[in-house]
Order: structure tokens, then sequence, then C-alpha cells
């Protein structure tokens, strides 16, 4: 993932009730959709979010670019069990955002942020989840987030 990219992972509602964070390690890595099934034609309505993309596996459906705005599903026997959206922030695309809340909203689902910030499906709260992210810091201002990393200290 590149550093302007904020990460969600898109989660059953039902999976979190009424948590507002996710303690769970690890978010992207869990298999929400093991037990909840994602809407019929999930991969057409994707394909309006972004453009289908390769994967380097079979298990891995892709939409989008590796380092602009994607979507992936994961896979297992052909059942989708997990997925995840990179949103990026140096160029912010309303299309892209707008028809992955949908998808979102349609699918029953929430979207998580790899902090474990969840994330009601809905324009406001989505894009108060970008501007409060590490990514957002580095695409506004990149000289300052390289600052904040502290140099080794030479006397050492």
């Amino acid at each position: 993932m590149a550093v302007w990219q904020v990460e969600f992972a898109i989660v059953p509602r039902r999976a979190l009730a009424t948590q507002t964070r996710v303690e769970l390690p690890p978010i992207m890595e869990t298999d929400w959709w093991s037990a909840e099934r994602l809407p019929v034609g999930y991969s057409q309505q994707l394909a309006a979010v972004a453009a289908p993309g390769s994967s380097r596996v079979a298990e891995v459906q892709t939409w989008g670019h590796d380092d602009g705005n994607r979507v992936d599903v994961w896979s297992e026997n052909g059942k989708p069990m997990r997925m995840t959206a990179r949103v990026d922030v140096r160029r912010l695309d309303a299309k892209f955002g707008a028809m992955l809340l949908q998808f979102a909203r349609s699918a029953g689902a929430v979207l998580v942020r790899g902090d474990g910030l969840v994330v009601d499906p809905a324009a406001g709260a989505f894009g108060a989840a970008l501007r409060t992210s590490a990514a957002w810091q580095y695409a506004t201002d990149p000289a300052a987030r390289f600052a904040s990393y502290v140099e080794p200290d030479e006397d050492l």
C-alpha cells in the first residue's frame, strides 16, 4: 500500500453491531464475509466503482490500480471471504468514493479504516475518515510528514 492511500476493510454491518472502533487484529486479514453473502452481481457492481484490474493470484479479484483507487475481494473455493478498498487521497475521485459508498450500503456493510475506525457508508463520515488519516497528512503536506520522523542521533 502506498503512503497516499487510505485502506479500509469492507465489513458486514452485522459483524460489528454497535462498535465505533474495531480492536480485533488484524482487521484487513479477517474473513469478515465467511458467514455473510455479498449482493448478487457484486462483480458488476464493483466494475461500476473501478475498472477491473489484474491480480497476481487467482483467489483475488481486483478493480482499480495498485497505486491508486482500488477494491480487492479475496475468495476461498469461489466464495468471497474478505474485501478491502484503498483510496488515493492525492487526487480524490468523487465517482469512485460515491460508488464505493453505494456498494457498501447495498451490501449492508461499513468501512473499517486500517487503524480500526468504523465508518458509516455516508459521504460526511467517509470524508472525515479520509481527512483524519496519515495518508491525508502526507498528501497535503509531505514535507511536514517527513519532518515528523526523528533522525537517528549521530553521536551514538
